[in-house]
């Protein structure tokens, strides 16, 4: 039997058809970023340096070359650096092209589905793995070259190596202010250290403060500030002997030294990071270690804040996918249970106890469906924690908390023991709750089984219901019954989709994948 497979637009493919264009535009983008080698070359050239970095975004996306891409790697990076490039120019060059070829998934893929999200998080891992490299050989050369200068310049390559790892590892934001304040202080041997970062309307709030003194002052307008002072000028401002300008420790008799510096990306300030109280006094060193180490920070918070939004426009696409389904099922069923209502009042009005016996039957099953409706909405919203109780568990609560009590006969079957990868349970148990949706709405089933096996290397889920089956041929070719959805679920984990269903004869929906 055919395998009802509906197949994404390959990434990979994709972007090898638009090869040209996005290294136009990606060359274009790098040669805009200010105080870089970029600025001094021209498109052409920058082209020339990133169709191999595109090269390897490619072989990874597309898992080809295996351990034939790391010397490719290698030598690119070493070219890099024996070119003069910074590795913060490399970075943020790299960085670059998720903006470039944002709109091109965008334009591919459905909006707003996780198709998107799914395809941006393949340019982020490819990125990541070759942002990653090029920091390894970057920071091995900076530590040999710096070995005679002492453990200083050493601590100093650490702490921006930590903060890269910060931000290639998506950190939450919180978690990415707390790693930026600990490593301010650890490279300027202080006492304390805040990130304020900028509202609107001009002012700074202090999101975050460690050690002490802790800021006095915990928001403050730009104009006329110390703070403000250091984004106008886009550089770093030390007060050895703190005066009467205004910023967040001002009068704070436990103030002995402060040093303020601006957080820019992309000529756009988003904020400040200070330290305090340094022994002795700051130096033009502190302010040149501080000044690239701020770059660093302000990658890392702001992919932070960015990761934070797309968390939240997920959530709130969700909550309005169920408002929908909640007005569609719900709301429309209440509605029908007041007419039926009604009409029964009416009938027992005129004596007519057949007919007010029948509407009021009818308001009892349309009442039966809407509190099923209603269970299903809320086991979506407070799913099982999978983090906590994996899927075995979260199966077996969802066939107790539904389906059981819907009336189904439920038959739960596990053969082999273990967990697997997160991201591959949470795909497998949305594609479980469509099936077994499926089989309470529309089958009509007596009976359903789940039976699920797995070891090391291989996992089978398999839902088998006696209910009233469908032409799947049909059922592919029209999208219907949430087919589309589960196998865009088998496809995001490399998975293989079998349905085999026929009408009155029940239905069995079983998905393989290697772990």
């Amino acid at each position: 039997m055919k395998d009802p497979v509906i197949k994404s637009p390959d990434l990979a493919g994709l972007l090898t058809l638009q090869r040209d264009e996005l290294l136009a535009q990606w060359a274009e983008h790098l040669q805009q970023i200010p105080n870089t080698r970029y600025q001094q070359m021209n498109v052409d050239v920058i082209s020339d340096w990133l169709s191999t970095d595109l090269d390897c975004i490619l072989a990874i996306i597309g898992n080809r070359m295996g351990k034939r891409l790391d010397p490719i790697l290698r030598d690119h990076a070493l070219a890099y650096l024996r070119d003069g490039f910074r590795m913060d120019e490399i970075t943020q060059g790299l960085l670059l092209f998720k903006k470039v070829v944002t709109p091109v998934i965008q334009s591919a893929f459905p909006p707003g589905t996780e198709q998107v999200f799914e395809a941006i998080a393949q340019i982020d891992s490819s990125l990541s793995q070759i942002i990653c490299r090029h920091e390894q050989l970057y920071y091995a050369k900076l530590q040999n070259s710096i070995v005679d200068e002492g453990r200083e310049q050493l601590a100093e390559s650490e702490s921006l190596r930590r903060t890269m790892a910060a931000l290639l590892q998506k950190l939450k934001l919180d978690e990415v202010l707390e790693i930026v304040c600990s490593e301010a202080c650890r490279l300027t041997n202080t006492t304390g250290s805040a990130v304020l970062l900028l509202e609107e309307e001009g002012w700074l709030k202090v999101s975050i403060s460690i050690g002490y003194p802790l800021p006095v002052i915990q928001r403050l307008p730009v104009a006329e500030t110390l703070a403000g002072k250091s984004l106008k000028l886009g550089k770093p401002i030390v007060d050895n002997h703190p005066t009467d300008q205004i910023h967040a420790y001002h009068l704070n008799p436990d103030l002995r030294s402060i040093l303020i510096v601006p957080l820019i990306i992309k000529d756009t300030a988003i904020g400040i990071l200070d330290v305090v109280n340094k022994p002795g006094r700051f130096t033009e060193d502190d302010m040149r270690i501080m000044g690239l180490f701020a770059d660093q920070a302000a990658i890392a918070i702001e992919n932070a804040r960015l990761h934070k939004q797309a968390e939240q426009l997920a959530v709130v696409e969700e909550r309005q996918r169920l408002a929908r389904e909640l007005h569609d099922s719900v709301t429309q069923s209440l509605y029908s249970a007041s007419l039926y209502v009604n009409a029964a009042q009416r009938a027992l009005g005129s004596e007519k106890i057949d007919v007010a016996a029948e509407n009021l039957q009818n308001l009892r099953n349309m009442t039966h469906e809407a509190m099923l409706d209603m269970r299903l909405l809320i086991f979506e919203l407070h799913p099982p924690v999978l983090e906590k109780e994996g899927l075995v568990t979260a199966l077996r609560t969802r066939l107790e908390s539904v389906e059981a009590r819907a009336g189904v006969q439920t038959e739960f079957q596990v053969e082999g023991e273990g967990r697997i990868p997160l991201y591959i349970e949470t795909e497998l148990y949305r594609i479980a709750q469509e099936a077994l949706t499926n089989v309470v709405k529309h089958a009509r089933a007596n009976h359903v089984i789940v039976q699920i096996f797995f070891n090391k290397k291989y996992f089978r889920l398999c839902v088998w219901d006696d209910g009233i089956g469908f032409d799947s041929k049909i059922a592919d070719l029209s999208g219907g019954r949430g087919l589309h959805s589960i196998q865009e679920r088998v496809d995001r984990i490399n998975g293989r989709l079998m349905i085999e269903s026929k009408p009155g004869e029940g239905t069995m929906l079983e998905v393989s994948v290697e772990i």
